[in-house]
């Protein structure tokens, strides 16, 4: 298989590269230097031209506070919505697949069950609804498309000056200078290591799985940022003093959902969340030493 990943100086993007590369694939991988997304006539060019089985999108504005800004919204269209819909057209005029990537945002959190991969979504932000609307034009593009939404997502650092630490490398940085920490206990989520939805999307093409929208996220109980914490700070025997706080000691300008836990129903488990960071943990303490 021959794919090209698009956004592989990413967080994500470095890890698709990595494990399409490590399975025996062919990984084209671009960023924003070699291919801009935004130039439309550029990425139909790249697509049909590149011999590709698969395109695989990781490119996306993930600021979700920025969102909210008016000045942002534009771009943030743009990347979150338009960008995803040429992808997939070319995509599908070339015969490939096409993933994109999607989030838990596109949920209000009021089912405290869980949302199933056919459940209706029901966006609270900016970002959220920007996002529905990519998996929306995706899907309706044709061709084989794969929306795989996930959540919370933490691995390696990318390459990109755009790339954002994750929470655990915050937290990880937080308990070495701060004499004590404030979290925010709400916002149930399913904490996800990028290596692990990398090997889930390799896996989803090569064993040939029908096109539609699946949950990918680290197996376990839905946990909110503070119960996360505490999970990597027990890993790493961290026992800086800590409490948890409501959302609203830290106000933000885009509303969040308080219980988005994504149900995988239609793909085989990824592994249990503790075990993926208890791995992502020993492979960042190994890299510093």
């Amino acid at each position: 298989m021959k794919a090209l990943i698009l956004g592989a100086k990413g967080n994500l993007g470095q890890d698709l590269v990595r494990r399409f590369t490590t399975a025996g694939h062919e990984a084209v991988g671009l960023d924003r230097k070699e291919l801009d997304v935004t130039d439309s006539a550029a990425v139909r060019q790249q697509v049909l031209a590149g011999g590709y089985d698969a395109v695989v999108n990781a490119v996306a504005w993930n600021d979700v506070d920025g969102a909210e800004d008016p000045a942002n919204l534009d771009r943030v269209l743009e990347l979150n919505a338009a960008v995803p819909g040429v992808i997939a057209a070319a995509a599908a005029k070339a015969g490939a697949a096409f993933v994109h990537y999607s989030t838990d945002y596109v949920f209000d959190g009021s089912r405290p069950g869980g949302y199933r991969e056919d459940d209706e979504p029901r966006p609270l932000s900016v970002y959220g609804r920007s996002k529905l609307e990519g998996e929306r034009v995706a899907l309706a593009a044709g061709g084989r498309v794969y929306v795989c939404r996930t959540s919370k997502l933490y691995g390696t650092p990318g390459l990109s000056t755009l790339s954002k630490p994750s929470f655990v490398h915050l937290m990880l940085k937080l308990a070495a200078t701060k004499p004590e920490l404030s979290i925010v206990d709400e916002e149930v989520g399913m904490p996800t290591f990028t290596e692990d939805l990398a090997g889930a999307t390799v896996r989803l093409l090569e064993e040939g799985h029908a096109p539609g929208i699946y949950h990918l996220v680290n197996e376990g109980e839905g946990v909110t940022w503070y119960g996360f914490a505490e999970e990597i700070f027990r890993l790493q025997d961290i026992t800086v003093p800590r409490r948890a706080v409501p959302s609203s000691a830290f106000p933000t300008k885009a509303e969040r959902p308080k219980y988005a836990k994504l149900l995988n129903t239609k793909f085989p488990p990824l592994r249990d969340r503790i075990e993926a960071l208890e791995d992502f943990l020993c492979r960042a303490t190994v890299g510093q030493t």
